[in-house]
């Protein structure tokens, strides 16, 4: 039949099956991280460290039959940032590299905050002298330009919680749509 994409759906054995072999994709630049790798093996959850195009967590799996691996990083990724310091300085002084990164982005990117709360940029509750306003209009400016969904971890002990059930839900999804 010409014209007729054929997409395999998935039975949910067959994706519980392939949700076990789940890698978690670590960026090679990501620093400060081993608070998520701990919780990682502690979780028996496989992970592995390579360069990201941008982002620093994505996902890949491994399919039978498929000649290479898929990997989820055109459909999900998180950045993260360790605190509100860091955001604020990398918004206010490196603001064009973060905008690059933004736009080079396919698919969501979730942008994961440790150690804050949103009200903590209300309050001004970071050591950078970007103004809590200003702060707010970019990131919420960035937020709908770029479809980033912001999540704020005020403990990070849970960030690596956080990385993988999103990660792991975003991959269950693309195979429920037989898009892999």
């Amino acid at each position: 039949m010409r014209g007729v994409i054929s997409i395999y759906q998935y039975t949910d054995k067959e994706m519980e099956q392939l949700l076990k072999q789940l890698v978690i994709v670590v960026d090679s630049r990501e620093q400060k991280c081993r608070h998520i790798t701990d919780y990682f093996d502690q979780k028996n959850i496989k992970w592995c460290t390579q360069k990201l195009d941008y982002g620093d967590y994505t996902a890949k799996l491994t399919i039978p039959g498929k000649h290479k691996d898929f990997y989820l990083q055109d459909v999900c990724t998180i950045e993260r940032k360790r605190c509100l310091n860091e955001l604020s300085s990398n918004l206010s002084h490196e603001r064009l590299r973060m905008e690059r990164e933004f736009m080079r982005v396919r698919g969501v990117l979730w942008l994961l905050i440790e150690n804050a709360a949103y009200e903590d940029i209300l309050l001004h509750h970071y050591d950078t002298g970007y103004k809590p306003q200003a702060f707010i209009g970019t990131l919420k400016s960035f937020e709908s330009k770029y479809d980033i969904h912001t999540h704020f971890q005020k403990d990070a002990a849970y960030s690596g919680a956080f990385i993988y059930h999103t990660l792991f839900y975003a991959m269950r999804n693309v195979l429920k749509k037989g898009a892999v």
